[in-house]
């Protein structure tokens, strides 16, 4: 028995987005997935690692805008790749392991993020897939005592599949 956290949820974010959501926990950190659909379909699907200390370790995030894949590097540098229309655009700029990473309307990134004042700072990502450094506080979202969203007419199930 490892005890580690294994859960789905779905529910509606604070702009009225249907948010689906897993989150799989084990040796290596978090793995959160996310769905988030509007009235118009799907807005974003979102991978976000998070190592064992909940640092961000990577993310693959898929838009209207194309994909966009970000991870540390050992060396202080974040590195990724933007796939839009327009082509394949390599990322590489300073990276500082305390910031935290949130995608403009993720409820999961912000679930998932550290509490209590302990960021000092952040990565926006737009849904344009730009990338925003900031200091500014973000939204927040309510978490249960595992730190998991609780969102509006949601719920939460195991993740674990049922035998028959």
């Amino acid at each position: 028995m490892t005890g580690w956290l294994r859960r789905a949820g779905h529910g509606r974010a604070l702009d009225g987005a249907f948010v689906t959501w897993s989150v799989a926990e084990g040796r290596r950190g978090r793995r959160w997935r996310e769905v988030v659909a509007t009235g118009e379909g799907i807005r974003s699907s979102l991978l976000l690692e998070l190592d064992p200390d909940g640092r961000f370790s990577h993310l693959e995030l898929s838009t209207s805008a194309g994909l966009l894949t970000l991870h540390p590097e050992g060396d202080g540098t974040l590195h990724g790749n933007r796939v839009t229309a327009d082509g394949v655009h390599h990322l590489r700029s300073p990276w500082d392991p305390s910031t935290t990473v949130v995608v403009e309307g993720s409820t999961v990134c912000v679930a998932a993020a550290p509490r209590g004042g302990a960021v000092r700072s952040w990565l926006r990502i737009r849904r344009d897939l730009g990338l925003e450094p900031t200091s500014d506080q973000i939204d927040t979202v309510a978490v249960d005592a595992d730190g998991l969203p609780v969102l509006d007419g949601g719920g939460t199930w195991p993740l674990e599949l049922e035998e028959s």
